[in-house]
């Protein structure tokens, strides 16, 4: 873990609010100069806080409208296998292992039921695999991409 000073979070702040900005505009509404920016935004790539530039799209823009939440169960010697078998599906964007009577619990976005149904049962042939449990996000009432810092 690096230590931030203030003007780092101020950096990740701007950059979390506008990743296209400037080096020239963050100095500005910071008050260092663009150089100083340049210098404190790449030692925080490659410290790897800043892990990466993207642009975030609407799913419902890309016909993703269809948002699930699988529970996975699995069988602890094949988890390590299960995990990297769900990390190839590729409309699963996030994986997270968790504790409790579920291993791990699968956030994916597809275009509807009939594509989900053909998502579990990719999922229910991957070895390790014991059982799921699905929801699907009637709407999203949060959804935050940026940290608070």
């Amino acid at each position: 873990m690096i230590e931030l000073d203030d003007a780092d979070r101020e950096i990740l702040r701007a950059l979390q609010r506008d990743a296209r900005a400037s080096f020239k505009t963050i100095a500005k509404e910071i008050g260092m100069s663009e150089a100083t920016i340049f210098v404190r935004v790449k030692k925080l790539k490659n410290a790897g806080v800043i892990k990466a530039f993207r642009a975030i799209i609407d799913p419902k823009a890309i016909g993703k409208t269809l948002t699930a939440f699988v529970l996975v169960r699995a069988m602890p010697k094949a988890f390590p296998g299960m995990l990297n078998a769900l990390k190839k599906l590729e409309d699963i964007y996030e994986i997270y292992d968790v504790t409790g009577q579920y291993y791990s619990i699968v956030k994916l976005r597809t275009t509807g039921t009939d594509d989900l149904s053909k998502i579990m049962d990719e999922i229910g042939t991957i070895e390790g695999v014991a059982g799921t449990e699905t929801l699907i996000a009637m709407r999203t009432i949060k959804e935050e991409t940026a940290l608070r810092i």
